[in-house]
């Protein structure tokens, strides 16, 4: 028997009809649709992860505290309850805490802004919050400020209080007892 070249395929003793013929133009559109689909989803997860790329609309300044107990990193940075940047890193640089700031260029930071560690809302995150002072000269890019308040800690402030209260006090202050003789 002869077979005659045919597009159809014998499986089996039947026949079944060839697939069409895969085109230049079907496997490129797919490859297109399905590297849109990555370059979206990236995309998505970049943005929604907070994480700049290409941010240049923001300059650093950093500040040393002595205690910045309770700051993290991403914390607002704010001038008149105003958000201007924010905290990108925190190093310790003993005996004091390095931050890194990330502020808006349309902001200038001056020497003798003060930079204090403060409480927000109920849950108590922290924030930096800026006092303006009344200085003309602008901090450069990359500056370190060292007019800072640290954050206060309500704990060791209600420590406090409990002690004093409970009537307890210092063995360093209180009187030593003299031995009787007798």
């Amino acid at each position: 028997m002869v077979q005659s070249a045919s597009s159809s395929k014998v499986v089996s003793g039947e026949r079944y009809p060839a697939p069409p013929p895969r085109t230049f133009t079907t496997e490129f559109m797919v490859g297109l649709f399905a590297l849109a689909g990555v370059a979206a989803s990236g995309w998505l997860a970049v943005g929604l992860g907070g994480i700049s790329l290409f941010d240049t609309n923001h300059y650093q300044v950093m500040a040393e505290f002595d205690n910045i107990s309770g700051l993290k990193k991403g914390a607002s940075v704010e001038i008149a309850g105003v958000q201007i940047g924010d905290v990108s890193d925190l190093k310790l640089k003993d005996p004091v805490a390095l931050i890194t700031m990330n502020i808006r260029n349309d902001v200038l930071i001056k020497d003798d802004d003060i930079f204090s560690i403060m409480t927000k809302g109920i849950i108590g995150d922290r924030f930096v919050k800026i006092s303006r002072g009344g200085s003309d000269v602008v901090v450069k890019p990359g500056a370190t400020v060292t007019e800072t308040e640290s954050s206060v800690d309500i704990e060791d402030i209600i420590g406090k209080i409990v002690h004093s209260l409970s009537g307890e006090k210092d063995s360093a202050t209180a009187p030593k007892a003299t031995p009787s003789v007798g």
